[in-house]
């Protein structure tokens, strides 16, 4: 009975893993959205551990193998849990549109270190302890540390899509504490550890917890990145048609133009904006306005901030909301500067 349970679970949790894994991948290899591809990394780390954790459960064999080779050389989850930190960084940076730092690269590569050398010490409950503690120590850290830059910058991050965020990483900051709350529960009160004798609780219910929300708030990404994407090709195609025949140029012109007012951009700005309607590249309007590509990655960084995006489906979003309520407004006789 016991472990039926266990396989039924397990195979809930794969299914719920191994459909973000592939909805993720599917999504970047259309879009080549980092975020995307690093949910699939992230996830696909999280399957591989939930494998190996659900095999030690059914397998007395495999568990005992598998518990004795983790005290010696931890490699496996050494490496899940770099992959899992080093993309939940990623992740969490890119939302919030600010770059990784020296300084989180090198905490990351000191708390990995300290994994790989944890393992020498003698076998003990601290020696276990000791080995979890800085994972999850460098999670609430980079969630406190996105908290702390959307505090710093109120203006900036006012959106819904960031009050999202804001929940994302305070259950971050939360729940990896109570993952420390439960290792040393289990560890010192119920795991067994000895020289001739070792008996390991493989799976954190915390943790579990935790994957299956991060689970949840990547299905609401992917679907909402979805729905926009959809969305935004036809307001791509708006524009590419209606520089032809649909509606006449100046139209077009002068709703640029008031949109790039009301968001009080360059001259500049407002050439690169027409050019990102057309869901170009970086590397694409640096080629179309003759300007290098740091030059325009320094303008499209601008554009952002002022309209207060992070992602160009976002800004196609605004800008397409926009248009709408042009159109469907009274004309009157304003007209673009030249």
């Amino acid at each position: 009975m016991a472990k039926g349970i266990i396989f039924l679970y397990n195979l809930f949790l794969i299914i719920v893993y191994s459909g973000i894994l592939w909805m993720s991948f599917f999504l970047f290899m259309n879009g080549k959205d980092k975020i995307l591809l690093w949910i699939g990394i992230v996830f696909a780390a999280i399957l591989i551990d939930d494998i190996v954790i659900f095999a030690s459960e059914l397998f007395q064999n495999f568990a005992e193998l598998y518990n004795r080779i983790f005290m010696i050389v931890p490699t496996h989850k050494t490496l899940i849990y770099l992959t899992f930190s080093l993309g939940c960084l990623i992740i969490f940076k890119n939302l919030i549109n600010k770059k990784i730092t020296w300084y989180d690269f090198s905490i990351l590569g000191f708390y990995i270190t300290f994994m790989f050398f944890v393992p020498v010490l003698d076998n003990s409950a601290w020696k276990i302890w000791l080995y979890y503690l800085p994972s999850q120590l460098y999670n609430a850290y980079v969630g406190t540390e996105v908290l702390w830059t959307i505090k710093k910058n109120p203006d900036f991050y006012q959106n819904s899509f960031y009050r999202w965020c804001k929940r994302l990483f305070r259950f971050t900051v939360f729940m990896n504490l109570c993952v420390i709350a439960e290792d040393t529960v289990v560890i010192f009160h119920f795991d067994v550890y000895s020289k001739y004798y070792i008996n390991m609780n493989n799976r954190s219910l915390t943790s579990d917890i935790l994957y299956l929300t991060y689970a949840a708030f990547a299905a609401g990404y992917l679907i909402y990145y979805l729905k926009t994407s959809l969305r935004n090709n036809t307001i791509v195609n708006y524009v590419n048609s209606h520089t032809h025949s649909n509606l006449p140029s100046d139209i077009e012109e002068s709703i640029l133009y008031r949109f790039s007012e009301a968001y009080h951009l360059t001259v500049r700005e407002r050439e690169i904006l027409k050019v990102l309607l057309l869901d170009k590249t970086n590397q694409e309007i640096s080629e179309d306005l003759f300007i290098s590509l740091g030059t325009a990655k320094t303008h499209v960084h601008n554009i952002f901030q002022k309209i207060g995006v992070v992602k160009r489906l976002q800004l196609l979003s605004i800008y397409e909301v926009y248009r709408k309520e042009q159109l469907n407004a009274k004309p009157d006789n304003e007209t673009p500067s030249p």
